[in-house]
């Protein structure tokens, strides 16, 4: 039904909540934002009604919480994980005072209440609008997602997290993620990495997205994965449940290389070397120059830079840090037929003549 009165406030605080419910939204607000957030609901009853008036609108829009989801049981699972929370001390259980309440106390009640209601506004938010998480050169990060899921994001990566009552979906936009997914049968979890589809229920998976395609590897339990070019955002999307059940199953132990719209099985599969990354290891079997200088690169500022067509035929093979660049440089040095030449920005590496 059509609201028929709307509060009446001054235009710079509804400028405000406007701009706080689209961060809200975005779900980028780092900690130092949620604090700023808190203190601007507590400055005054007057922002958080405005915040619920807008959030009421968008709500009238048709982008309210799904009808079937369970509210109460999200806002539990909410505080279960603290980092999802806008702490708001004002909110607490008032003491119930013997005599009968002033208006002052009434009025610091009814704030307590709207502070609550707020803070509850702000918890869902958050749990059902994408969420974006990222790492820099050199940094690894551990979330826990909402439904208990855990996600393990390598050095120089990104994922984008939107929940909703039917599909857990994550886009990985850049990177390297490890995956430990909570059962949930009722809604699958789904990645999406340059148009590959990983589907699972309960596993641990790996999905690294590289510039010329996208390999998955199982941990444990199974995943459904499908090649769809151009399959968009799918984070966004209803649960392609039908098309991703016919798609390649993949199990613990196993690994698949996903280019040019087609998924295929790795003869020789190396679980640990995939997820090696957690250990600060740099795990390579026979790869390229080309290879090598992309992964090290996630991990330095300082470049690899390999000549333009040459040494596709050059392999190496070895354990390298991630945290000590020099190891892998000194390698390179030692091979009498390449030329190592360093600089304040790169490394380049061509052939020795």
């Amino acid at each position: 039904m059509e609201r028929s009165v709307r509060g009446k406030f001054n235009a710079q605080v509804y400028e405000e909540a406007c701009d706080w419910f689209g961060e809200c939204r975005s779900g980028e607000l780092d900690a130092a934002a949620r604090r700023d957030l808190d203190r601007w609901l507590r400055q005054s009853p007057e922002h958080i009604a405005a915040y619920l008036e807008v959030a009421a609108l968008y709500q009238e829009a048709g982008a309210a919480i799904p009808a079937d989801a369970d509210v109460e049981a999200l806002i539990a699972a909410a505080v279960r994980h603290r980092n999802n929370v806008v702490e708001l001390s004002s909110a607490r259980e008032p003491v119930v005072p013997p005599s009968p309440p002033s208006k002052l106390t009434r009025r610091l009640a009814l704030t307590a209440s709207l502070a609550a209601a707020a803070a509850v506004l702000v918890v869902v938010s958050l749990m059902f609008w994408p969420q974006t998480y990222a790492t820099g050169v050199g940094e690894q990060r551990s979330i826990v997602l909402a439904d208990g899921s855990t996600v393990d994001l390598n050095s120089r990566s990104k994922v984008r997290i939107r929940f909703s009552s039917r599909l857990r979906g994550v886009e990985l936009i850049e990177g390297q993620a490890l995956f430990n997914v909570a059962k949930d049968h009722a809604r699958p979890f789904v990645v999406e990495s340059g148009g590959t589809l990983v589907r699972a229920v309960g596993t641990q998976f790996d999905v690294y997205r590289k510039r010329r395609g996208t390999i998955v590897t199982v941990v444990e339990g199974r995943v459904a994965v499908l090649a769809e070019r151009g399959a968009g955002d799918v984070s966004f999307a209803e649960p392609q449940t039908g098309a991703l059940a016919s798609g390649l199953l993949v199990s613990a132990g196993e690994q698949v290389n996903v280019s040019d719209s087609a998924a295929q099985r790795l003869a020789h599969p190396n679980i640990e070397g995939a997820t090696a990354w957690r250990q600060r290891e740099l795990v390579f079997d026979t790869a390229s120059l080309v290879e090598v200088a992309e992964e090290f690169n996630r991990y330095n500022t300082r470049r690899l830079v390999i000549d333009k067509d040459q040494h596709y035929d050059f392999h190496i093979s070895g354990v390298f840090s991630s945290t000590d660049p020099s190891s892998l440089i000194r390698f390179l040095q030692a091979r009498r037929e390449l030329r190592v030449v360093e600089t304040e920005t790169e490394i380049r590496v061509g052939k020795n003549n």
